[in-house]
């Protein structure tokens, strides 16, 4: 018995003696843990922090009046850099991982570095493998995130550039981390609608900026952004943007609703793809695009100033007759070519013998808008084309709006000291040379104030929203718009009219004034704006840089701008 009892007892013994052995070593690590280590374990916890990131709203939609989409978003892989917490040496790895150019790298992280404590996006729109890679090794890269982000598009980014604008990462250390905001066009404008409101989400770092782990509570979910409509059509922009590229020129054109006022077209050629902007451009796509020959970034449709030639001489002929100095039958001294004045002559285009102030309007002749404009006041004339439109913005929302010129006294005297001009300037400024500057979308505004009788409504780029608040006073009688219309009418149908043999052929009634703008040493602008009534009330104005005769190059794109119109029309009836 006793032996059985001392061979029961050794195994026993064995395994106190190794659950005291782990007691003491576990005893043993806890009095180092919390005792020997306590201020260096405290302090390396203590490094750990919870990190608020901001979760990006989707914004809103942009859709033409037909609801197609002009902006909108798309879920993108995207990397991101919270530059306090990147260790640049990293940089090496990171290229490598996403494979990009490693000066655009550069620049990127360099950029972050600007706002340190803001998550930056430095590469969006990566494939799955691309971000795998990146996602693998974000132990080795504190600071560094993979997410699924709204990526904005633009589908039609060349035609739209200049109205939509583009988004960019935002360069205020008020907003929010990583924030991208409009930085041009509608985009900018009314940012604030389509932004949306962020979300936020909480992660746990330790101190070299890794994710440790989610922290649960107090989340919050993005709302997305405004969705907008505007009242363009993207089929007759898309039209208007190829007619004038076909020219071979620089160029704009502007359609707009003289009824309803909406805006309906404004084409501005050549232009640059907004995508490419997202996230911020590249060093060497943004000298390509500012060294491109055809200065896409340019707004020419309502951000542009430019003399309007004839095309300005329905206003002038307009103030003519308001101010008594012609009637319709006023019929001055022929016109032979040139009008010798003061010691100058003042060429015309062509020789066009007597005519009164209507066919002057058909056939453009310059002599009489001489002899005729000489007899009035230089302050009366700009103030009378004020309320046409000139000189002064025609919205209130359109970025960038320039205001154009209109010759005063107090201007010319600026320019050319006191007595440094004289009646020439007046002379000259009638038919809208010297001085006289204006934007495609004024030119448009003078044709639709005349087709509407000077009741066109303030104009909208908004769809069913509140128009601008510019509106014109025309002071016209209803017998001065019978007249410039008639001379606008027989400009088209008449075959001596310098639009006929370029818009006579549309099976609708235009009414429409050609202008050949000089342009300095180069090749002049050609110009043309007009109307029609049926089946749309729509004003028009085109201009082609450097492209010549008015009739003969704007002439056929707005002709053609009127053939899709009709189309348009014919399809929705």
């Amino acid at each position: 018995m006793r032996l059985s009892s001392s061979l029961n007892e050794k195994p026993y013994r064995s395994v106190m003696i190794a659950t005291i052995a782990a007691f003491l070593i576990l005893v043993g690590k806890l009095v180092e843990l919390q005792i020997v280590r306590s201020d260096y374990y405290t302090e390396l916890s203590s490094r750990n922090h919870i990190r608020s990131v901001v979760r990006p709203a989707p914004r809103g939609i942009i859709r033409d009046r037909n609801g197609v989409v002009l902006a909108d978003n798309l879920p993108a892989f995207t990397v991101s850099v919270i530059s306090v917490e990147f260790d640049s040496t990293n940089a090496g790895l990171l290229g490598d991982l996403l494979q990009a150019d490693r000066e655009e790298l550069r620049e990127r992280l360099d950029a972050a570095e600007a706002t340190p404590y803001r998550s930056t996006q430095i590469v969006s729109d990566l494939t799955v493998e691309e971000a795998g890679r990146v996602a693998d090794n974000l132990y080795r890269l504190g600071g560094v995130s993979v997410e699924v982000l709204p990526r904005r598009r633009y589908s039609h980014g060349f035609s739209f550039c200049h109205l939509i604008g583009y988004v960019g990462l935002a360069d205020s250390t008020r907003v929010f981390e990583g924030e991208l905001t409009g930085r041009t066009g509608l985009e900018r404008i009314l940012n604030r609608r389509l932004a949306g409101s962020h979300g936020v989400i909480r992660e746990v770092v330790d101190t070299h900026g890794r994710v440790v782990e989610r922290y649960l509570g107090g989340d919050v979910e993005p709302e997305p952004g405004e969705n907008i409509v505007i009242t363009l059509d993207s089929r007759l922009q898309l039209v208007a943007d190829s007619l004038i590229m076909s020219t071979g020129h620089p160029g704009a054109a502007v359609v707009l609703n003289y009824e309803t006022g909406e805006i309906l077209v404004l084409s501005s050629v050549p232009g640059y793809d907004t995508n490419q902007f997202i996230g911020g451009i590249s060093s060497e796509n943004w000298n390509k695009i500012l060294n491109e020959p055809g200065k896409p970034l340019l707004n020419r449709a309502w951000a542009t100033a430019y003399p309007p030639g004839s095309t300005y001489k329905i206003v002038s002929a307009a103030w003519l007759l308001e101010s008594g100095i012609v009637d319709e039958n006023t019929m001055p001294d022929p016109c032979y070519g040139t009008f010798h004045f003061a010691g100058s002559d003042f060429r015309c285009w062509g020789i066009h013998g007597r005519l009164n102030i209507v066919g002057a309007l058909t056939q453009s002749c310059d002599t009489y808008f001489y002899r005729t404009s000489m007899l009035g006041d230089m302050d009366e004339m700009a103030e009378f084309s004020r309320g046409y439109g000139m000189g002064a913005p025609v919205t209130d929302i359109l970025p960038g709006e320039v205001s154009g010129a209109l010759p005063t006294r107090e201007l010319l005297n600026h320019l050319f000291g006191q007595g440094g001009w004289g009646l020439g300037n007046l002379m000259i400024a009638s038919i809208g040379q010297g001085e006289v500057l204006a934007s495609p979308l004024q030119i448009a505004v003078t044709a639709a104030l005349i087709a509407s009788g000077g009741e066109l409504p303030a104009l909208s780029i908004l769809k069913k929203e509140p128009p601008s608040g510019v509106t014109w006073e025309t002071n016209t009688s209803e017998e001065t718009f019978r007249i410039v219309r008639e001379g606008m009418r027989l400009a088209v149908s008449s075959s001596r009219g310098t639009l006929h043999g370029s818009m006579s052929y549309l099976p609708v009634q235009v009414f429409g004034k050609s202008g050949t703008a000089e342009n300095g040493p180069n090749e002049d602008h050609a110009w043309v704006n007009g109307y029609i009534e049926e089946p749309l009330p729509v004003a028009f104005a085109v201009i082609i840089e450097n492209g010549g005769h008015g009739g003969a190059v704007a002439g056929p794109v707005a002709a053609s701008i009127i053939e899709k119109i009709l189309e348009i029309s014919y399809e929705t009836e």
